[in-house]
């Protein structure tokens, strides 16, 4: 540190040289940015902090010059959902293309899910109930 510091000039380039050598994550930073995000566990309470939380550990590991792509960031994201979220999960899935399944677009339904279920709104039903069982004529025997 002290040579980085003396071989400077002047006072400027010598906080240049240490800002320079000292301002780069390591290797061990790196991974404790990428574990966190690939652990990291959505909750009921409130999905907004945990997802926070993810998306900063992206940033920092873009910011670290690792790029994870979006896709990758996304699939993280839904595998780090509840179990009551599967419906996000399996409409994400089917419904989009593998070039819009977004981290945003999913942070959004899955925030979108969390108020529907605190305000206590039922699924709404798209497939009628329907019978394995055959109906007999007018007299069964």
């Amino acid at each position: 540190m002290a040579a980085v510091a003396t071989s400077a000039t002047t006072a400027n380039a010598a906080w240049l040289a240490l800002y320079a050598t000292f301002s780069q994550k390591g290797p061990l930073a790196i991974f404790t940015e990428f574990k966190s995000a690939i652990s990291q566990k959505i909750s009921m309470a409130n999905p907004a902090i945990d997802i926070m939380v993810m998306n900063e550990n992206f940033q920092c590991l873009m910011a670290a010059r690792v790029v994870i792509p979006e896709i990758v960031q996304a699939m993280i994201l839904l595998n780090a959902i509840p179990k009551q979220y599967d419906g996000v999960t399996q409409t994400m899935l089917q419904t989009q293309e593998q070039s819009k399944l977004m981290f945003n677009y999913i942070q959004d339904a899955i925030l979108m899910e969390h108020a529907r279920l605190k305000a206590g709104q039922p699924v709404k039903q798209t497939v009628s109930k329907l019978s394995a069982v055959k109906q007999k004529g007018a007299n069964p025997k």
